[in-house]
């Protein structure tokens, strides 16, 4: 479809349907919005790559999940799930009750955790749920889930 300009029949219609409610009929108002409706349906449509684009950008700067606090990655949804009970920087301990008596939960997290060289050692001990985990400070400046981790840690910490 061609691009048609539609922004002075937009606007008319658009006051048309305002003006309508304080003088006219209901059938003026109607007609009003219906145009105003169809006129807006054209726009939408000759602009929908625009805006599918726009609107990919503006969730990518303003993270819906994040900014209501869902966990949106493995590192938050793991921390969101332990209780922080210690922290000194380079050294963290955690508590998990999922962690408990659950050697196969506890792979996943030894797992999950090798993948960061910036990590020198974790111990986990499923026997009470805990996780130690000892690294140097300005190794993990440049990771951000590892930043992420201490950020929440530093706020959550318990002691």
């Amino acid at each position: 479809m061609k691009n048609l300009r539609l922004g002075i029949p937009l606007a008319v219609s658009m006051a048309g349907t305002v003006a309508s409610l304080f003088v006219g009929g209901k059938r003026l108002h109607t007609a009003f919005g219906v145009a105003w409706t169809a006129l807006s349906l054209v726009h939408a449509y000759q602009y929908r790559k625009n805006m599918k684009n726009n609107a990919k950008k503006g969730l990518k700067k303003v993270n819906i999940l994040k900014a209501v606090g869902i966990p949106t990655t493995r590192m938050e949804w793991f921390l969101k799930s332990v209780e922080v009970a210690s922290y000194i920087p380079g050294r963290i301990r955690i508590y998990s009750r999922a962690l408990i008596n659950n050697p196969q939960l506890k792979l996943k997290v030894e797992q999950s955790l090798a993948k960061y060289p910036e990590l020198d050692k974790f111990t986990i001990n499923i026997i009470s749920g805990s996780v130690l985990i000892e690294y140097r400070p300005e190794n993990i400046k440049n990771n951000k889930d590892l930043c992420e981790m201490e950020i929440y840690v530093k706020t959550h910490v318990k002691r």
